[in-house]
């Protein structure tokens, strides 16, 4: 039962004194009473003066409860509205004893319940749900997050590896070209006579002996260089050709000059070319009709990685429109007159096997190649182009879609040319795209618009 206030204590022992005194006199009237009416009446009238009594103090009592245990529950009500943050227990000890030091001095803020519970809440949380691993008592979400945070943590070490390698391998790779530009520079500030392709005799340049020395598969050199004010190309390599039927356009793939393993591989030129085959001074065979030459398009523009200036730099041309390709023993210059994207898996009718044409036999099998190369160029250039011209391709790989090539064309600098001459170019309005990228793109190419075609 709940503690009963002092008044109501006070007040039950008084009117259960006053319910005696009125007892007693009950009894001495019911005596008196009992002189005028007998014996037996006055024994029944006092035991029922007492009973009431009796009755009467307990009413009194309960009444006095009720009122005690009203104003209990009313503290209570009245603690909580003021303490949400307190336990039941504590409310009932705060509305039991309100005036008790003790529960005065105890007595927590709302801020300081709050923090206390926070940290606990806290504490448990974080000893529910820490670690980076999945453990015993985690929830499902919990499990959940844990394993995805594990995992591409992982994947993201793995790629910060891989790109990390990657550079680094790069780095290494333009050291060791570096390294061999270096000394065929040395070379040529020996060199002092001027070749002329009419010459019988052929006889080696000094860069090139150094390069033979090396590797006896170098043909040549391949630099493009810039217009004076423009940056200069990456473009400055040795070109090597593995005359080999089996593997000859993948041994370069993966080697270094050296034919050490590098992810960059080299520059080299197609195995089927013939390109200043010299035998003792004399030249074995005619210089193929079309010069085809490969590298990587790399993601830091080294080797052929830059060519992706002709399709996405719309000034780059105007900066960087000849080719200077060397071989071991005469130098020649190249006119950038196209610049394409293909397919190499296309078999529709916008497929073009480039790549597969190296000698033409007539005049019509010419222009039908280069007029198609203008059909396809990003850009179009006043560099006229006419049967005879030596042409020179460069081909790389380009991502648009999985078998795409970029590949950038030129021609033979004539005798007593001026080099700057068409050196020009504009938007192409109707570009002829493989049809691998009309899948993502409208086909817009007009085969019935004007076209003015070479020849």
């Amino acid at each position: 039962m709940s503690q009963i206030p002092e008044e109501s204590r006070r007040s039950i022992e008084n009117g259960a004194e006053n319910a005696a005194l009125h007892a007693g006199a009950s009894s001495q009237e019911a005596a008196q009473q009992g002189s005028t009416h007998g014996t037996g009446n006055a024994s029944r009238d006092k035991y029922l003066a007492i009973k009431q009594a009796v009755q009467q103090r307990q009413t009194e009592r309960t009444e006095a409860d009720e009122q005690a245990e009203m104003a209990d529950r009313i503290r209570r009500m009245k603690a909580a509205k003021e303490h949400p943050d307190e336990a039941p227990y504590q409310r009932r000890q705060r509305s039991a004893h309100p005036e008790h030091p003790t529960t005065k001095k105890h007595k927590p803020s709302n801020a300081s319940s709050r923090k206390k519970h926070g940290s606990k809440a806290a504490s448990k949380k974080k000893r529910k749900s820490g670690g980076l691993f999945p453990r015993k008592g985690d929830s499902p979400f919990e499990v959940v997050r844990k394993t995805v945070f594990l995992l591409s943590t992982t994947v993201f070490m793995v790629c910060l590896v891989l790109i990390g390698k990657y550079f680094w391998e790069n780095y290494q790779n333009g050291l060791k070209n570096e390294e061999i530009r270096r000394l065929v520079y040395e070379k040529q500030e020996e060199e002092k006579i001027e070749h002329s392709s009419d010459y019988e005799y052929f006889t080696l340049l000094p860069t090139a002996k150094t390069l033979l020395e090396r590797n006896a598969d170098t043909i040549g050199w391949i630099k493009i260089p810039a217009k004076e004010g423009a940056e200069e190309s990456p473009i400055n390599y040795p070109v090597l050709q593995h005359k080999d039927e089996t593997n000859g356009n993948s041994y370069y793939l993966d080697k270094d000059f050296y034919g050490n393993y590098e992810k960059a591989g080299s520059i080299f030129m197609d195995y089927r070319n013939y390109f200043d085959y010299v035998v003792d001074g004399v030249r074995m065979y005619p210089n193929s009709q079309n010069l085809i030459i490969y590298g990587h398009n790399m993601h830091d523009y080294s080797m052929f990685g830059s060519l992706k200036y002709y399709i996405n730099n719309s000034t780059y041309y105007d900066t960087h429109p000849i080719v200077e390709l060397n071989s071991n023993y005469r130098r020649y210059k190249y006119k950038i007159f196209g610049m394409i994207i293909v397919d190499v898996d296309d078999t529709t009718e916008t497929a073009f096997d480039y790549w597969n044409v190296l000698n033409f036999d007539n005049e019509e099998e010419f222009y039908d190649y280069v007029n198609e190369i203008k059909r396809r160029t990003v850009r179009l250039t006043d560099v006229d182009v006419t049967y005879g011209d030596q042409l020179l391709t460069l081909s790389t790989c380009n991502s648009t879609f999985s078998q795409g090539r970029l590949v950038v064309f030129g021609r033979l600098l004539r005798d007593g040319e001026d080099l700057d001459e068409g050196c020009t170019s504009t938007e192409n309005p109707n570009i002829k795209w493989p049809n691998s990228y009309y899948k993502w793109h409208k086909n817009t190419y007009d085969p019935n618009a004007e076209f003015v075609p070479y020849g």
